[in-house]
């Protein structure tokens, strides 16, 4: 997860960083051109070696869980029976240990919800079959993935919005993603005008700071994402929780409030601050930022995974309006205000999280 937040968002950054100084030997138009090129270029590559990896699993059939304390087997009559899994204790809950967290370590309620379901018929030869290279590479595929009409699915994001685990995280990602396109276009406003006067290129080096930002989130999310979890599940008497996951929006909370703050205040006096510290202050909202997109996609992924493909809608359209709201706010220069409400709009968020706790 922390890798594929840091190919999108580090990339994001460092190509600030090029297009300064295509623009002033080649002229901005070929910063559109070199898109259409490299578009052009990996689109074959996408469709020969980016298969659908998504399919249909059937209603029935052998049902093993990732992390739950018990697994569905048939037996010769076609008949479901219980099984415990050898890492199972005599209380029937699943000790789970530092490896198995990122493959899906038992929660609390995996017994109850086990417990609950009754035994389903299972056909354990039953196995999907694996497509050919040249059947992957398919526009278009007669299996179905779903029975829902286009309608249900097309409006089905919009109800998730009042779940509370899918609001917060939209909003702990949303938020600073949102501020992060603010902060670009302002970085550039105050570096190329006065008392500055930066050119393109100059321009362009300064979003080094962000793409620095990135990696130190990107170390960060790596290095606590998974171990982290794993120190609270044996604390917690080796049973899982995916709250476990959220634990990483308190490195947010002080990376993230830390730039808004800080790049508030010295943008707004360039003069007094010069160029470096704008650009450090964004480096650190960035690193804030991948710190909550990780933390968030985690917890979604393990607290609510039948939601995961609704959520990146959901959390599409919180990113686009949160980042059109303030860029509509810039227009009126008031740097240090809305940086400082953003900040304690971060502030809110993250009380409501220790509330939780």
């Amino acid at each position: 997860m922390a890798v594929s937040n840091f190919a999108v968002f580090g990339g994001a950054f460092f190509t600030p960083v090029v297009v300064g100084k295509i623009t002033a030997e080649m002229g901005w138009e070929w910063t559109f051109w070199f898109v259409a090129i490299f578009a052009g270029v990996l689109l074959p590559f996408v469709v020969l070696f980016v298969p659908e990896m998504a399919y249909r699993r059937p209603a029935e059939g052998e049902r093993v869980g990732t992390g739950a304390a018990y697994e569905m087997k048939g037996n010769a009559n076609g008949e479901a029976s219980h099984e415990k899994d050898s890492s199972v204790s005599n209380t029937g809950i699943a000790l789970a240990s530092t490896s198995s967290i990122p493959n899906g370590p038992v929660r609390s309620s995996d017994e109850q919800r086990l417990k609950s379901t009754p035994p389903q018929p299972s056909h354990p030869h039953h196995k999907p079959v694996k497509k050919t290279f040249w059947q992957s590479t398919a526009l278009f595929s007669s299996t179905r993935l779903t029975d829902d009409s286009f309608f249900k699915l097309l409006f089905r994001p919009f109800p998730l919005f009042l779940h509370p685990g899918i609001l917060w995280a939209c909003l702990i990602q949303g938020t600073l993603i949102g501020w992060t396109v603010l902060i670009g276009i302002i970085l550039a406003a105050v570096m190329l005008g006065p008392p500055l006067f930066f050119t393109e290129v100059e321009t362009g080096y300064m979003y080094t700071g962000a793409f620095i930002g990135a990696l130190v989130g990107f170390a960060l999310a790596g290095l606590l994402a998974d171990r982290v979890p794993a120190w609270m599940t044996k604390r917690n008497g080796g049973v899982y929780e995916p709250e476990f996951r959220m634990v990483l929006v308190l490195p947010q909370l002080v990376l993230g409030c830390a730039g808004l703050y800080g790049f508030g205040i010295v943008s707004s006096n360039p003069t007094k601050y010069g160029w470096f510290w704008p650009d450090f202050f964004f480096g650190m909202e960035v690193a804030g930022m991948v710190l909550g997109a990780v933390a968030s996609a985690l917890y979604i992924a393990d607290a609510h995974g039948e939601f995961c493909r609704t959520y990146l809608c959901c959390l599409n359209s919180c990113d686009t309006t949160g980042s059109h709201t303030d860029v509509d706010l810039s227009s009126e220069h008031c740097h240090r205000g809305i940086h400082v409400s953003a900040s304690l709009q971060e502030h809110l968020q993250l009380w409501t999280y220790v509330q939780r706790i």
